[in-house]
Parts: C-alpha cells; sequence; structure tokens
C-alpha cells in the first residue's frame, strides 16, 4: 500500500477513492544518540488457526508509566493539529520512544528513528520480522521472528516452520545486536522495571511461559513454565504493561479451566515472580487488545468477540483501578488497536474505523476527533487483510509535544502536533 491521508475530521473525508496522497520513500542516515525513556511493546500473532488470533497482526501494546484511573482530569493543552504522513520505508510493527527520538520497528527486520525534524535514519537492519520494541538499561530490546537457534524447526498444523523468537538488545548508537537472547518462545511482548526486563508468551503450545531477563548478565531465567501457572495456562497474554510496580497481563481464555472466550486480567509481583488472577469484570467476551497505565491504573481497550470484524460502536475502553475495580466504561469505534496516555488525555487509534480519538480520562468524553487517518475499511464488506484501499491506524506514541501513530500497511507514520 503506497497511500495515506492526512488526518482530517471525519465529516470533511471525501470518497475513499479520491483521498489517497503518495508517500516518499524514507531517507535513511545512521542515528547517533544514547536512549533513555518508556516502553512501548507492539504483539505479533504468528498462528492464525484459532477465532482468537485471527486480529493478531494489530495487536499493541503502549505503556506510559504516570501514575490512576479516577485521578484529576488531564491537562488542558490546544488542540494538536495534524502532520503530513512520513515514510519509513517498510511497514511498522511497534513504536518506542528514546530521548527525543520515535524509533519505529518494521517488519522487515530494519530500525530507523525519526528526529523532531521529521529526518529519518537508520539505525539498523536484521533478518526477520521485528516487534515489540522496549527502550530500557541504555538499549533499544526487540524480538525477532525465528532468531533462534533451534536446529529443528518447529510445525505448525503441519505447513508452517519456525525457530522460536529471541529478545535482541541493540545498542542505539550504532545499531550493534549487544546480545542475542534466543529460543524462549513465540508470541513474545516485552515490558521493563527497575531491575530488569520481563518476557510473556508461548511456548511449545503452552501459555502463560514468563521470563526475566538480568540486563547485566543479558540471561534469561523461567519464572513461570506453562502449566505451572495455576491452571491457568490456557490464558492468552495479548497486553502487558507494568503499573504500580506490578506486571500487568491481559489476555482471553481459549480453552478450560476459564471459559472460553473470557477476558481475563493477571497480575505478577516481580519481587517473588508469583502470579494471581485479578477479579476485574470486563465486559463478556472482551478482546483485549490495547492498553496504557494511568495514573497507576490500566485503561484497557477491546471490541466484543461476537462482532470479531466490529459493528459501530462495539470496541471498549475500561478504566481499572489498582485493586481490580472498573471505574469506567466508554464505547469506542468497530476495533481500537493502540492507546497511548499523553500530556492532553488519552489516545486511541482504530484499525478498521482508520481513525484516532483523544478522550478526557476524567469522565471518558471525547475532547478531539474521531480524526481520519487514511481508509476505513468498508463495514459490510468481507474483511481482506491485503485490500489494497485500507489504511490500519495502529501504534502510537508520544514524543516531545508530537503524538505519532503508525499505518501498519502504508509504511508510514502520521505526526499529531
Amino acid at each position: 500500500m503506497t497511500g495515506v491521508q492526512i488526518l482530517q475530521p471525519l465529516s470533511d473525508v471525501p470518497p475513499a477513492s479520491s483521498s489517497l496522497l503518495a508517500t516518499p520513500q524514507a531517507s535513511r542516515r545512521r542515528g547517533s544518540d544514547p536512549d533513555r525513556g518508556a516502553a512501548r511493546s507492539f504483539g505479533p500473532r504468528r498462528r492464525t488457526r484459532r477465532l482468537l488470533r485471527w486480529w493478531g497482526v494489530l495487536v499493541l501494546v503502549l505503556a506510559v508509566g504516570t501514575g490512576g484511573c479516577g485521578g484529576p482530569a488531564a491537562p488542558t493543552a490546544a488542540l494538536r493539529e495534524a502532520g503530513t504522513p512520513l515514510s519509513t520505508g517498510a511497514r511498522p510493527t511497534g513504536l518506542a520512544v528514546h530521548e527525543d527520538l520515535l524509533v519505529v520497528v518494521h517488519d522487515d527486520g530494519s530500525i530507523v528513528q525519526i528526529t523532531a525534524d521529521g529526518d529519518v535514519d537508520l539505525l539498523t537492519e536484521r533478518s526477520d520480522r521485528l516487534s515489540a520494541p522496549l527502550v530500557a538499561f541504555g538499549a533499544v530490546w526487540v524480538v525477532q521472528t525465528g532468531a533462534g537457534g533451534d536446529t529443528e524447526p518447529e510445525a505448525i498444523d503441519g505447513t508452517v516452520e519456525y525457530r522460536l523468537d529471541a529478545v535482541v538488545r541493540i545498542d542505539p548508537l550504532d545499531g550493534t545486536a549487544v546480545a542475542t537472547i534466543g529460543d524462549l518462545g513465540d508470541q513474545l511482548l516485552l515490558v521493563a522495571t527497575d531491575d530488569a526486563v520481563w518476557v510473556v508468551g508461548e511456548r511449545s503450545g503452552d501459555r502463560g511461559w514468563v521470563w526475566r531477563i538480568d540486563p547485566v548478565t543479558n540471561r534469561a531465567t523461567a519464572v513461570q513454565e506453562g502449566d505451572g501457572v495455576r491452571g491457568d495456562s490456557s490464558v492468552t497474554t495479548s497486553v502487558l504493561v507494568v503499573a504500580g510496580g506490578r506486571l500487568w497481563l491481559a489476555g482471553n481464555c481459549e480453552a478450560m479451566p476459564c471459559p472460553a472466550g473470557a477476558a481475563r486480567v493477571r497480575i505478577l509481583e516481580p519481587a517473588t515472580g508469583e502470579l494471581t488472577t485479578l477479579d476485574v469484570e470486563l465486559p463478556d467476551e472482551l478482546m483485549v487488545s490495547a492498553a496504557a497505565v494511568v495514573n497507576g491504573g490500566v485503561w484497557f481497550a477491546g471490541f466484543p468477540l461476537s462482532e470479531s470484524f466490529g459493528a459501530d460502536g462495539s470496541g471498549r475502553l475500561v478504566a481499572v483501578e489498582p485493586t481490580g475495580e472498573v471505574s469506567g466504561q466508554v464505547e469506542v469505534g468497530r476495533f481500537p488497536t493502540g492507546l497511548t496516555f499523553a500530556d492532553d488525555g488519552l489516545w486511541l487509534s482504530d484499525c478498521l474505523d482508520g481513525t484516532i480519538t483523544r478522550i478526557d480520562v476524567a469522565d471518558g468524553t471525547t475532547l478531539q476527533g474521531p480524526l481520519a487517518v487514511g481508509t476505513a475499511y468498508p463495514p459490510d464488506e468481507p474483511f481482506d487483510w491485503y485490500r489494497e484501499d485500507f489504511s490500519c491506524p495502529g501504534a502510537m506514541a508520544e514524543v516531545g509535544d508530537t503524538v505519532w501513530v503508525a499505518l501498519q500497511l502504508d509504511g508510514a507514520v502520521v505526526p499529531v502536533r
């Protein structure tokens, strides 16, 4: 896909046939700044044989560690204006931030850094797909598909073969790989606490694996091993954030002992490695697709499984207090994909609607938008991920005064200023 559309109110969007603008190829130069910043994660899904995974390539986890869902209103700020789409050279799978640079990882194995002036600098090029970028401990951490060292590739449904994914630690100065922690599993998500990088995913079909990576030695230790997670290993993990010093893991049940399709939120205590289920009353069969930390609590975005391809207003935003109490719920779009808490509110992207929206965390009201980013998917047509007139806003991140959104199919990012 080569076209994107500059943001504008939905009422001003022209017909799809005339709404596309060509995006230039990015120039790539090597970046040179050390990193600091908060973690962002994007969770890919490789297997598609179950209904719960069909949307997997869309899932995003963005976490901004700022401290409660029932707190004061977001700071007031002038309405942001839309910027011009900027080509990154390949399809982005996730965003991260260090210093004043936006880090974009791609499905072709490349990583670029974007400056405040819009310069696109190549950091590194690798083989295989990259995802789940995390900035922590002076490095950029990514999940690299098939980078593990298995000598015998694993077969899925007798047709797909691959090696287990690895976590790669990359020096942001020169793009070299400092360490490769291989053969952990697949469908991996990353997050960092003060003293470790945490990895959540699956291994050999067992859900519920949790690893702790020591940033000093770059060695991974299994904290939870699949079926050992209190009989709850049938729960996938689609989003992962850190709030209140604890890891929040959210996903859906695929089999007993929990009801199939039910959403679950679990809490991991880093000091003990203990994983417990938090009693959160999420909407029935809510497919959790994104999360953001807001004042110590967590806002989850998702859509009901009964509306797999989305109906108008079927998406949900659910505010959860640290205790597990649901303090608010908002109807949003068709397919919420990205979520980030910025200085002027909570920003949400919707893949099928092709929009972004700014929401007041005090009462859930819409402060701005929905704003169109490219082309929405026709609601009454069969879903085809590869159709050329479809754009999908996904990952979001705030850098300085700018909120960025990735167009996952167009190979571009759009600044909202």
